[in-house]
């Protein structure tokens, strides 16, 4: 007989049996939610639970929260698949969401499993498909939408981590992407007939384009029906594309500065070179006015000389003249005493 625990208390767990009762059996580090597997005649049936109302209420309170819908789940590769999980982290039922999910939802029996489980058998199906294949472009998505966000970020970080183990222990080299989402996406993505992650795989493609040149308009309906692998290759085609622009940008600007370098460079040496040429014209001149200002001290220093000369010349005719001058005196004297 199967049952799901419903409670933990120490070392005895409640659990819920198929059969609609709840028994009380040895608490083997159960978890809550977990289905596990009773034999008859070591079920404690909960009949001291002070009254049948009691027990009927342990029951109804049980079942009730065991069916409550808390969590969805969806996964895309190419088949896309949606997951119903209650409160316990169990799977209440799995539906496909597009005509290759019918392919795989139809032998995968995966209710009342933990959805981390299902989610590793969903995989190995997936692989036995050939949906999942050692190709850089392959990808799985997951996306996680509940009432209490941070329930659902809890889960986003134990599915991403538990997956991509599983993914790296398999030999497959997919990229697994896990996030929560927001009721609204959810709704959306219904409306269009497709899972959150896909809507959301799309419009990454969609903003993938902005800046890439000559980069075609996306039509939302044609790649929705696209697989996660197609979808995933034109991303990384229009990152890459993008990135060569902005490197071939990036080139240009720095030609650009680099002319401009140049030209700022060519200019001062033009002007250093302008700056010489007048420098050397200036000494040019003042070279000609030093010969100029030569020339006259030597046109001065020769006039002085002649000046000198001609002094000198003067003199000397004077001292020539001086004795004649006194011999007359002298004759002049000795005829007046003669007289």
């Amino acid at each position: 007989m199967k049952g799901i625990v419903i409670e933990i208390n120490n070392n005895q767990a409640a659990v819920l049996s198929d059969n609609g009762a709840v028994v009380r059996i040895k608490n083997k580090n159960y978890e809550t939610g977990q289905v596990v597997r009773m034999k008859e005649n070591k079920m404690n049936f909960i009949k001291k639970a002070g009254s049948i109302a009691a027990v009927l209420a342990v029951t109804a309170a049980g079942s009730f929260a065991y069916a409550l819908p808390a969590t969805y789940v969806s996964l895309d590769v190419n088949p896309s698949i949606e997951y119903t999980v209650n409160t316990f982290g169990r799977v209440l039922s799995v539906k496909a969401v597009n005509d290759d999910g019918e392919v795989i939802t139809t032998e995968l029996d995966v209710k009342n499993v933990n959805i981390s489980k299902a989610v590793k058998v969903t995989i190995d199906k997936l692989r036995e498909g050939g949906y999942i294949t050692d190709d850089e472009d392959a990808g799985i998505v997951i996306t996680i939408s509940g009432k209490n966000d941070e329930k659902a970020e809890e889960l986003v970080e134990k599915l991403e981590e538990e997956t991509k183990e599983y993914v790296e222990e398999i030999g497959e080299t997919a990229e697994v992407e896990v996030e929560a989402v927001g009721k609204e996406r959810v709704e959306e993505a219904r409306s269009l007939g497709v899972t959150p992650g896909k809507l959301n795989l799309v419009q990454k493609l969609v903003k993938s384009t902005e800046g890439v040149e000559g980069a075609e308009e996306i039509d939302m309906e044609e790649w929705l029906d696209k697989s996660v692998k197609e979808i995933n290759k034109a991303i990384k085609e229009n990152r890459k594309q993008l990135k060569e622009t902005s490197k071939a940008v990036e080139k240009a600007d720095e030609e650009d500065a680099e002319e401009a370098n140049t030209a700022d460079e060519d200019k001062i040496e033009d002007e250093t070179e302008e700056t010489k040429v007048k420098n050397n014209k200036g000494n040019e001149k003042n070279k000609v006015n030093n010969i100029k200002n030569n020339k006259n001290d030597d046109i001065e220093d020769v006039e002085d000389e002649e000046t000198e000369e001609a002094e000198a010349e003067e003199n000397e005719d004077e001292s020539k003249a001086a004795p004649s001058n006194k011999t007359n005196n002298s004759s002049n004297n000795k005829k007046e005493k003669n007289n």
